[in-house]
């Protein structure tokens, strides 16, 4: 079992190339649906996703999906990178509030969509995995 794992999208791709100790698996344009498939068995498993899919209707139930895999795959702990579209933040932060998961944020760059830092948010993300 590895100790941390990062799914998801393009955040997930620059965070967890900036975490050396996470196996990751993510890819630049994917959408929630195609990242439920990616959770794998780990003690952390760090997820973005919702920014590639924001508007689809079935985006919270996808979401929904992911954290049903992660406890399927027997992972500890669960923590979110937020999106920055508001409807696509809401449904994470209702998916990890049911679960106890702990989420993270980060200042956007001109694009509101990525980070403006990538080192910034993987250390949020370190800093929340210690506080587990």
């Amino acid at each position: 079992m590895m100790d941390c794992a990062v799914v998801g999208d393009s955040i997930a791709l620059g965070v967890g190339t900036e975490m050396h100790r996470c196996v990751v698996n993510a890819t630049v344009g994917l959408p929630s649906a195609d990242i439920i498939g990616r959770v794998q068995h780990a003690n952390v498993v760090v997820i973005s996703a919702g920014s590639n899919d924001a508007h689809s209707p079935a985006l919270e139930d996808n979401l929904r999906a992911i954290r049903e895999r992660a406890v399927n795959a027997r992972v500890m702990h669960v923590i979110w990178i937020s999106p920055m579209d508001p409807r696509a933040a809401a449904a994470v932060q209702r998916v990890a509030r049911l679960h106890g998961d702990r989420v993270v944020h980060f200042k956007p760059r001109p694009d509101n969509i990525h980070p403006k830092s990538y080192p910034t948010l993987a250390d949020r993300v370190t800093k929340a995995m210690r506080g587990i």
